[in-house]
């Protein structure tokens, strides 16, 4: 028990629960996804995915509207991250085309790999980066891992030259997005920058629908299948992100980070036995090359800010001349 007067540590259980509930969401969501290949193109699918999740977030804009710093801009701030977000979501939306569930989940995972270069190149405060020999070893296993996934997938069912190529471009606008989140996005909460962010993205996708998609096939779906859009898009996009901050509050990044990584594999699970994927060897130990080399990434990124977080209060501890 706690003594008196001091503030009892939250509990870790809601934040492990919170965690494990958004690995297993964002590991269904290429499955539902895949399934939807079956009857809708991807333009339809982005469309109707956005809505829902607008419809999510609106209410949480205008219920949080006074939150927004006062003097602040976040409907212009926005801008840079929705664009780069629009795009990624479209690429990410072609995705199942071209390539398997499993597929998908381990190469997104290079996204990390796209963020950490991009910050390198456009953030000062993160090319001390440079200086980790972790970071040059994540950068050689996560690029050695994806050319494994490739070659072993090249002459399978599981993807292609042009599905490898897709993702990878997917990826790199992920990361760039996460940079321009960090970059324009501070003043504001997350939740409060996701619900913009999500609300801009929305008509874009929706008159990208209309314009290329054939949504008349929407029409005649049954309740079952706009269920699992609606569940794709809630599952995925809004509830998802909302339980990893919340673990992220409790547990802390490295541990919160360090598990998303377990994601493909549960993806991998799951499409073995709900949609009968296998990957070859070659592409397996891709996977886990590229994995281990992202855990890498993560570790020399966590260490570059903990060594700059230190020598700022080392210096904010310094005497000032008198």
């Amino acid at each position: 028990m706690a003594p008196a007067g001091q503030p009892r540590s939250p509990s870790v259980i809601p934040a492990l629960v919170a965690l494990g509930a958004a690995i297993l969401f964002w590991s269904c969501v290429p499955l539902l996804l895949k399934y939807f290949t079956h009857r809708l193109d991807a333009w339809t699918v982005n469309g109707l995915r956005y809505l829902f999740a607008a419809l999510f977030w609106l209410p949480y804009v205008v219920r949080h509207r006074r939150e927004i710093p006062v003097g602040s801009r976040i409907w212009r701030d926005a801008l840079p991250p929705a664009g780069i977000h629009l795009v990624g979501q479209v690429l990410f939306g072609l995705c199942p085309y071209f390539n398997d569930a499993t597929v998908i989940n381990f190469v997104s995972r290079a996204a990390f790999l796209f963020t950490t270069l991009t910050g390198f190149l456009l953030l000062r405060e993160e090319r001390a980066l440079g200086r980790q020999p972790l970071f040059w070893a994540g950068v050689a296993a996560t690029a050695g891992g994806l050319a494994a996934m490739y070659a072993g997938g090249i002459g399978t069912r599981s993807t292609s030259a042009f599905g490898m190529l897709l993702l990878l471009v997917m990826a790199a606008f992920w990361g760039f997005y996460s940079v321009l989140v960090r970059r324009f996005m501070k003043p504001y909460s997350i939740r409060l920058s996701f619900s913009v962010i999500s609300l801009y993205a929305a008509p874009g996708l929706l008159a990208l629908m209309f314009a290329v998609g054939d949504w008349r096939k929407a029409l005649a779906l049954g309740p079952g299948y706009w269920g699992l859009i609606w569940l794709s898009a809630i599952l995925g996009i809004a509830l998802g992100h909302t339980l990893f901050y919340r673990a992220i509050h409790t547990l802390g990044p490295v541990a919160s980070e360090g598990s998303l990584l377990l994601i493909p594999f549960t993806t991998a699970v799951l499409a073995y036995f709900l949609l009968d994927e296998r990957l070859g060897r070659l592409q397996w130990l891709g996977g886990v090359i590229l994995v281990a080399g992202c855990f890498l990434l993560l570790r020399a990124t966590l260490r570059a800010r903990g060594r700059a977080a230190a020598d700022d209060h080392a210096e904010a501890m310094a005497p000032s001349p008198r």
